[in-house]
């Protein structure tokens, strides 16, 4: 005879009738404990009760309102030795989240594959145990909305994940832009390898993210998402080592910069044979004024540039909605975007930013200095107006007369 254990079978826990006696009629199969209520001011006594059998518990997913933590935290401090996922969400937080006293899981979840906090912190040194009794089993981390009551160094960070050799995605999102660590000035530890990571997600200070990669490597790494909080200036050249180091991201052949109302985005993307993506890595900040994102993109640019030889296509893309100070973008402020792109043969650039692009590049003594290999000028919407037009004619007639042929399309 076959048990139902070996079947598969799970007792699905949520709000509802009273399981008490599903439980006990059954008392081998796991439990997966389910609850979305981001509105709910008081927690199923299901949830609860199910909880209290952390031998059994093998799922956790639950998304709450602020005022339920309370009564989450305390049924979860037991070791949890049959735990495979736990996904907790805090929705509808009128303040930065809290600290959450208390062990998380007893430091123990053996059978972890899977952490997702979003909105609730546990106390860094309690989730590290965690992470140390699931070394074997863990592929996905996700750390979201981190408060700063909640902040762990990048050396915690990078320590805790030494052993995670299964780890395939790490996801870091902290909460406001006091995540920045004190400055440093001895040398990073020896490096962290996780060889098996192939997702990053970052979201914080450029401080922060500095001091992290630093101390790690991701050989097997194919995309990347990082976002920063706005400063004026930023210096990355740890985070340019690091992508230098990946095999997939370390030679991009094409780049996109999308401008946006409330955030900017340089987009790079590494292409194989017959076009097959490779690995991709998204970098953006938040910023209203175009003038300033153009300045964040120029700057990154520049601190990557020794990677951008292979590059053969650059798109600046329509903004999903526009940025303000649209004409507050001086033509020089282009050019020094272009400027790292020796070897783009490919532009695109779309409507409403054509007309200054567009005077940028037929600007004084600039024919020869950017974008020398440029062959092909996509302009999305250039002949709707009779200026903007005679300008791109201009300047791609400037660039036949010495000796280069650019093809002008709509």
């Amino acid at each position: 005879m076959i048990s139902p254990r070996r079947l598969g079978l799970q007792i699905l826990c949520r709000s509802g009738a009273p399981i008490e006696s599903i439980l006990d009629s059954w008392p081998t199969l796991p439990l997966v404990v389910r609850y979305k209520g981001p509105k709910s001011k008081s927690l199923p006594k299901n949830i609860i009760v199910a909880l209290r059998r952390p031998d059994r518990v093998c799922e956790v997913d639950l998304v709450l309102s602020s005022s339920l933590i309370g009564s989450i935290v305390p049924v979860i401090q037991e070791p949890f030795p049959a735990l495979e996922c736990i996904r907790i969400t805090v929705k509808n937080a009128a303040r930065p989240p809290g600290l959450s006293s208390g062990p998380f899981l007893g430091g123990s979840a053996p059978r972890l594959k899977e952490i997702k906090l979003d909105g609730v912190a546990f106390p860094f040194p309690t989730i590290r145990q965690v992470l140390s009794s699931a070394a074997d089993n863990l592929v996905e981390l996700c750390l979201s909305n981190i408060p700063n009551v909640g902040y762990f160094s990048p050396d915690a960070l990078a320590s805790s994940l030494s052993t995670l050799l299964q780890l395939k995605q790490l996801n870091i999102d902290f909460h406001s832009p006091s995540s920045r660590p004190p400055s440093k000035t001895c040398p990073p530890p020896q490096r962290v390898i996780l060889p098996s990571l192939s997702i990053l997600n970052f979201h914080g200070a450029s401080e922060y993210l500095e001091e992290f990669v630093a101390q790690v490597d991701f050989p097997a790494l194919t995309f990347i998402n990082i976002e920063f909080f706005s400063q004026l200036v930023f210096q990355i050249p740890q985070f340019c080592h690091f992508i230098s180091r990946v095999n997939a991201l370390k030679s991009p052949t094409e780049v996109m910069v999308t401008p946006s109302a409330e955030l900017v985005t340089l987009f790079f993307i590494q292409q194989g044979e017959r076009r097959v993506v490779l690995g991709e890595c998204f970098v953006g900040t938040t910023c209203e004024e175009l003038d300033w994102q153009v300045s964040f993109v120029t700057q990154v640019l520049r601190q990557i540039s020794s990677l951008l030889s292979s590059v053969d296509s650059l798109t600046i893309n329509k903004p999903y909605k526009m940025p303000r100070g649209v004409g507050d973008v001086e033509s020089i402020q282009w050019l020094e975007l272009f400027q790292p792109f020796t070897h783009v043969r490919t532009v695109h650039v779309f409507e409403q930013l054509v007309p200054g692009i567009v005077d940028a590049l037929v600007a004084e003594n600039t024919v020869a200095g950017v974008l020398p290999e440029l062959s092909r000028l996509y302009l999305k919407g250039y002949r709707d107006s009779l200026s903007v037009a005679k300008a791109a004619e201009q300047f791609v007639a400037a660039r036949r007369h010495s000796g280069r042929t650019v093809s002008l399309f709509n």
